[in-house]
């Protein structure tokens, strides 16, 4: 289990900020809950938190956090940070504020002892995308972060920009976020893990969406998982899952599928 994480992405319906409008919040989950519920129900001990499940970022607030943390001895590997603003924006106003946001959340990282940022999606100027990613990655790196740019529905979909990214940002604490989602289209998708597999340092082993008879219908899973396998990848496999809204779904299931095909293929 080592090389397995989980998300609190997938439960987001069970957090009262980002469960759908429409739906009774049933079983709350806290991100002050999520470490015990993590570890006593699947045994994972890799936490990554999606920053829109932050109640607060105070400091008696993230002490508290901490705290949970430590007491079932699991470790935050990421945090999925979320913001107002685009850091590729070409607006000058807005990209600085997109950068004071990610910075805010590399000082919460910090004070989590948490391993990385991946910063939100960026869908508008990949030069700009350069300029705020050199400004944030040398800011965390002084605080000891690394920052994560994942292929997310953004500019970072096309493999070139994703991989070119390393290059243009020479510092040694930015790494790639791989999603098994998120592209085109599957030849596209297998395509393009295998060219980022070699700059990735964590891997979001994402399902989107199951039949009845809990088979993941839009693409091999497992193939996925080989691609990183036979690229040399040692890293952790985080487990996601972001499809068509099912108030049908069991969310605990479709984890324990995950794992168990993660388990299978490493």
């Amino acid at each position: 289990m080592d090389r397995i994480g989980l998300t609190t992405v997938v439960f987001r319906n069970r957090f009262a900020s980002t469960k759908p409008k429409n739906q009774v919040l049933e079983d709350e989950l806290t991100l002050l809950s999520t470490p015990e519920y993590f570890v006593d129900r699947f045994k994972v001990h890799n936490v990554e938190m999606w920053t829109p499940h932050f109640e607060s970022t105070s400091k008696n607030y993230l002490k508290e956090l901490k705290r949970s943390l430590k007491k079932e001895r699991c470790k935050l590997i990421n945090l999925q940070s979320e913001g107002k603003f685009d850091p590729s924006d070409p607006l000058e106003e807005n990209r600085l504020k997109a950068v004071i946001e990610v910075k805010n959340w590399v000082d919460v990282a910090k004070s989590l002892q948490c391993e990385a940022v991946r910063v939100k999606s960026m869908k508008k100027s990949y030069s700009k995308a350069v300029l705020s990613l050199n400004e944030i990655t040398k800011y965390a790196k002084a605080k000891g972060i690394t920052i994560l740019i994942e292929n997310h529905s953004d500019l970072f979909s096309d493999y070139k920009n994703h991989t070119n990214i390393i290059k243009d940002v020479p510092l040694n604490n930015i790494g790639l976020l791989a999603d098994f989602g998120n592209y085109s289209s599957n030849p596209v998708m297998f395509d393009s893990l295998k060219h980022i597999a070699p700059f990735t340092r964590l891997v979001s082993a994402k399902t989107k969406d199951f039949s009845n008879q809990m088979e993941h219908i839009p693409y091999d899973f497992q193939k996925c998982i080989g691609i990183f396998e036979a690229s040399g990848y040692q890293g952790i496999y985080s487990c996601e899952q972001w499809g068509k809204a099912n108030p049908n779904y069991d969310y605990e299931k479709i984890t324990d599928w995950m794992i168990d095909n993660i388990k299978e293929s490493i």
